[in-house]
């Protein structure tokens, strides 16, 4: 049966939304902003919601920014925010590590920055971000050579400027041992880029490299439409999932992980998502698609934004 999806840019619509939800969970990327700028009315209506009373959540599966440099992106772009409404992959790849795994032994970080930042405040010991290109050809002699650690017991995989052949060697060969947790932040294949012919490629791209590599998928993910993600929120945040809605521009992540969370679901046009891609997911027989097809629908989230001028 074929999924009714409303297109809820109408004051009755975003009324009944409105008042039927207290928690409002927004990705960040292609939602509210587009780069390094804001969708236009997006602060108004983020503001706005929680002005009202609202509980706005910013839920992401960036993994290059730590929770604070996200508050101080969101804070520049004029969006109201603190550090405990954001969960971003570096900071829940580190809960996982923490918390789930309680690794005691190092971690090899195929990642950024951030991901370091978010370790270091949980105290997780790790290493491997930035440049390493010891090898950059497949001779036997060379591949031997490079040196290895040997109290490894988990591989973060997340976004990696610096990705390279030796990454992926290290990457796989400490993933032979079976001991050893393999954990990404997400599989995002791509990043939004409006009005550009360039294609950003996502962490997904670098995940399915290790993947490949390592000859074994992820023992979890902590991205989106993963669960471990919903439970990070929920440790802290306790929402009523009947009464929670998830804001998002992509089917297999964002929608996914409401539609799997019981979560009501709103997608927008302003990112990786088009009408076309919309229609082809809901008039699909396949059940698994099935599950990315959203409650709602708008062009963008700055619809909402004339519903804040009272």
């Amino acid at each position: 049966m074929k999924k009714t999806i409303q297109l809820c840019n109408t004051r009755k619509l975003f009324d009944q939304i409105f008042s039927g939800c207290e928690n409002f969970l927004f990705d960040c990327d292609g939602v509210i902003w587009q780069g390094n700028v804001a969708i236009e009315g997006a602060q108004k209506v983020i503001n706005g919601l929680q002005k009202l009373g609202k509980k706005v959540l910013f839920v992401t599966n960036n993994s290059t920014k730590s929770r604070s440099k996200y508050v101080q992106k969101l804070t520049n772009l004029g969006f109201h925010a603190d550090k405990e409404q954001v969960f971003g992959t570096a900071y829940t790849g580190a809960l996982y590590l923490k918390n789930i795994a309680k690794v005691t032994g190092r971690v090899y970080v195929v990642g950024n920055e951030a991901m370091v930042d978010e370790l270091n405040a949980l105290g997780v010991k790790h290493f491997g971000t930035g440049p390493d290109n010891v090898v950059v050809t497949q001779d036997h002699d060379e591949i031997r050579s490079i040196p290895l650690e040997d109290d490894v017991e988990a591989v973060l995989v997340g976004f990696d400027g610096h990705v390279s052949f030796s990454k992926l060697v290290k990457s796989a060969t400490y993933l032979s041992n079976p001991n050893c947790l393999y954990l990404a932040t997400n599989e995002d294949h791509r990043m939004p880029l409006v009005g550009s012919k360039h294609v950003i490629p996502g962490t997904g791209c670098i995940v399915g490299s290790v993947t490949i590599a390592a000859g074994r998928k992820p023992d979890a993910i902590c991205g989106k439409p993963g669960k471990f993600l919903f439970q990070c929120i929920q440790d802290v945040k306790n929402l009523d999932v009947n009464r929670t809605i998830m804001i998002g521009d992509r089917m297999d992540t964002d929608i996914l992980f409401g539609n799997q969370n019981k979560l009501k679901t709103l997608l927008v046009m302003t990112g990786v998502e088009s009408e076309e891609s919309l229609q082809k997911a809901s008039e699909s027989s396949d059940p698994d698609k099935k599950e990315l097809v959203p409650d709602f629908f708008m062009p963008s989230i700055g619809d909402w934004a004339s519903m804040f001028d009272d």
